[in-house]
C-alpha cells in the first residue's frame, strides 16, 4: 500500500512533465481565431458562418473571409463586420451555387495577421465543406437508426 501511495503522484508528476515537455508547435501557438464549421451544409440551404476572436474590436483593421465554389474558379472576398469578436458571413446558395464550399478567415491587427482554420504547422487550411442533399441525408439517418 505504501509503494501505491508514492509511485502515484511519481507516475502523475512524468505525465504533466511529458505535456509540458511535448515540442508540438500546435500547443504552444495562440490561436486568436475561433471557428467551428455548420455541419451538415445542406445544398439549396442559406448557412451562416461565422467566426469569433478574441481580439477587442477597436483592434481589428480588417476581417475577411474568403470563399469559393468548386464552380468558382477564385476565392470571393468579404469585408465582416464584427460585434464584440464576433463575425458572421451569410452565405446563399442561389448567388453562389455549387456542391462544395471551400472558405477561410483572416484578421488583420495592422501590426498582426491572424486566420483560421489553421493546420498542425500554422499554416491557413482552406475549410472544404460538401453541400448534401438534406433529403438523402435523413433517409441515410433513417436507415442507420432502424
Amino acid at each position: 500500500m505504501l509503494k501505491l501511495l508514492f509511485c502515484i503522484p511519481i507516475l502523475l508528476f512524468a505525465q504533466i512533465e511529458y505535456q509540458v515537455r511535448n515540442d508540438d508547435p500546435s500547443l504552444f501557438r495562440n490561436h486568436r481565431i475561433f471557428h467551428a464549421a455548420p455541419s451538415p451544409l445542406y445544398k439549396d440551404r442559406p448557412h451562416t458562418l461565422e467566426f469569433i476572436s478574441n481580439i477587442p474590436d477597436d483592434s481589428v483593421a480588417t476581417a475577411t473571409l474568403f470563399f469559393k465554389t468548386d464552380s468558382m474558379k477564385y476565392y470571393q472576398e468579404f469585408l465582416l463586420k464584427g460585434i464584440h469578436g464576433h463575425y458572421q458571413f451569410r452565405y446563399d446558395p442561389k448567388q453562389y451555387p455549387g456542391t462544395h464550399l471551400q472558405y477561410y478567415f483572416v484578421l488583420n491587427t495592422g501590426s498582426k495577421i491572424y486566420g483560421a482554420p489553421l493546420d498542425s504547422l500554422g499554416i491557413i487550411f482552406p475549410m472544404n465543406k460538401l453541400l448534401i442533399d438534406p433529403i438523402q441525408h435523413f433517409k441515410q439517418k433513417a436507415r442507420l437508426n432502424q
